[in-house]
């Protein structure tokens, strides 16, 4: 399933995996549950539970995976005057993978 995204909540069942296309500047916070975030642009793995956030980074895919069931919130970067608007603006397009 292919989503485009302005900004927008995710319910993820846990084992599922959900890719991010795009989405530099891009937060990622955790309603409830628990997530594993990793990309190329982005060093290391990230584990990240209910009530914490990330911004996403870099140019490259994200994946991320429920490792319980979660609820996950995705919001564009506030533009700031080293930050265009133009990146506020820009959908995310999320691939909604298939379950592990």
């Amino acid at each position: 399933m292919k989503v485009n995204l302005t900004h927008g909540a995710i319910d993820l069942a846990q084992g599922k995996l959900l890719s991010l296309d795009a989405a530099g500047g891009w937060t990622l916070q955790v309603s409830h549950g628990s997530i594993w975030v990793t990309s190329p642009d982005m060093p290391g793995d990230h584990f990240i539970h209910g009530g914490q956030k990330i911004r996403l980074s870099g140019a490259s895919r994200v994946v991320v995976e429920a490792l319980r069931d979660c609820a996950i919130q995705l919001a564009p970067a506030s533009a700031t005057p080293k930050s265009p608007a133009r990146r506020a603006a820009a959908p995310v397009t999320a691939f909604n993978a298939c379950a592990a």
